[in-house]
C-alpha cells in the first residue's frame, strides 16, 4: 500500500491492521510512503479489513490515522 507525504515532519510511518474484535495489530513502519503487508492476515470470518497509516513525529507522537478498506 502507499500514501502521500505528511505535511509535517516525520520520523517514521506506523501501519496497524484494525481487528474485528476491536484490537489493533501492528503490521509495521518505515520511512518510506509505501509498505508491503506479509503479516497481513484475514480474521475468522471477516470480509474486509480497515488498515491505518499514522505519521510519527521526532518526539514519537502519532498522528490522526488515515484508514482505507480491503476487501478479501
Amino acid at each position: 500500500m502507499s500514501w502521500g507525504r505528511s505535511p509535517c515532519p516525520v520520523r517514521h510511518y506506523e501501519v496497524h491492521q484494525l481487528l474485528p474484535d476491536g484490537g489493533r495489530r501492528f503490521l509495521g513502519g518505515t520511512c518510506q510512503l509505501a509498505a508491503y503487508g506479509p503479516e497481513l492476515r484475514r480474521a475468522p470470518g471477516e470480509s474486509a479489513t480497515r488498515l491505518e497509516v499514522r505519521a510519527v513525529n521526532e518526539l514519537f507522537t502519532a498522528s490522526a490515522p488515515a484508514s482505507t478498506e480491503l476487501i478479501w
